[in-house]
């Protein structure tokens, strides 16, 4: 009789363990799909002594990163160094970085630290904004 309620017991405790894990597991599931870098070092980029650098992961097949690498040229009024990183031709940097989406645009400060993401497609004045934004706060902070 003892070995009996034992065993009830204890499927009862599997049975609840199994759907805490699924509970616990399905709200950890959803992600959203894409990494962003949260450091860069700025070695691996030119630019090396600007304060800023805008860092466009982009490749030459997708049709989405030639508008925003077209449109992230304009930033350079702001003074800020703007660098495209085409798969084709830098494939260890998007490695390096774990780059899986294009186009990627990052808004690095000099110690090489990612202060802004765009992923996908973006307007200039967006990203200008989100620039500004973030290089304001940084000035005030000083």
């Amino acid at each position: 009789m003892s070995r009996l309620v034992l065993l009830v017991l204890l499927s009862f405790g599997a049975s609840l363990t199994a759907v805490l894990l699924r509970k616990l597991n399905y709200r950890n599931f959803v992600t959203s799909g894409w990494s962003v870098p949260g450091h860069l070092s700025r070695k691996d980029f030119g630019f090396i002594n600007e304060p800023w650098l805008v860092v466009i992961f982009s490749s030459e097949s997708c049709e989405t990163c030639k508008p925003v690498v077209a449109e992230s040229m304009k930033l350079s009024s702001l003074g800020i160094a703007i660098q495209e990183i085409a798969l084709e031709t830098n494939k260890d940097l998007h490695e390096k970085y774990d780059v899986d989406a294009v186009p990627m645009l990052l808004l690095v400060d000099k110690f090489g630290v990612v202060r802004s993401s765009h992923l996908g497609p973006t307007n200039s004045d967006q990203v200008k904004k989100s620039i500004e934004t973030v290089i304001f706060n940084d000035h005030e902070s000083d």
